[in-house]
């Protein structure tokens, strides 16, 4: 039932944003009682803060522990998905609603909470680890190169979207990460 739920709020977002979503709309189209989606959610937003999370957790499944694993493997992993994820719909829809919430939206202070914080802890952590091992120079900053990397690539989904193909994309993405430090000239060659 929470599944069913789940994924029809977030439909109703990625379609519509966040008007379009309402416990009525979540009832009709995914067969569940209005009554049983009360008592298991609070809001809407409440509901599409779970659904986010829940589809942070299936999209990372293949690279469960990311934040523990070698720095190459993670980059591996990236250039090989996120060009992919960049070119799927869903995920160019909801990132314009989600960036079109109110700076005051509860939804979005829930995503930032269940989504955005976690993956921004992961990452700072591996950065680190990967600074100590001597596999990243000294001076890269976590956050600064966080904030690069997901500036290039929403600027990338959002304003340069025509003409883009997985490969011009996996191109772009190897290049910036090499141009962030993130990635070696060697490994890109590869």
């Amino acid at each position: 039932m929470d599944v069913a739920i789940l994924d029809t709020a977030l439909s109703l977002f990625v379609e519509g944003g966040l008007a379009a979503v309402t416990f009525e709309q979540i009832s009709k189209r995914s067969g569940v009682s209005r009554a049983a989606i009360y008592r298991r959610w609070r809001s809407k937003e409440d509901i599409i803060a779970h659904a986010l999370g829940r589809l942070r957790e299936q999209d990372e499944a293949t690279l469960s522990n990311w934040a523990e694993r070698p720095m190459s493997e993670v980059m591996d992993w990236f250039i090989e998905n996120v060009p992919r994820q960049m070119l799927n719909p869903l995920y160019r829809n909801l990132s314009r609603n989600v960036l079109a919430l109110g700076e005051t939206s509860d939804l979005k202070a829930a995503y930032t909470r269940a989504v955005l914080r976690p993956r921004r802890e992961a990452f700072s952590a591996m950065i680190r680890r990967a600074r100590a091992q001597g596999d990243l120079p000294e001076g890269l900053d976590p956050d600064l190169i966080q904030d690069m990397l997901s500036g290039a690539l929403l600027h990338q989904v959002l304003l340069e979207s025509t003409h883009q193909t997985e490969a011009s994309l996996r191109n772009y993405v190897v290049r910036l990460l090499m141009g962030l430090g993130l990635l070696s000239q060697g490994k890109a060659l590869m």
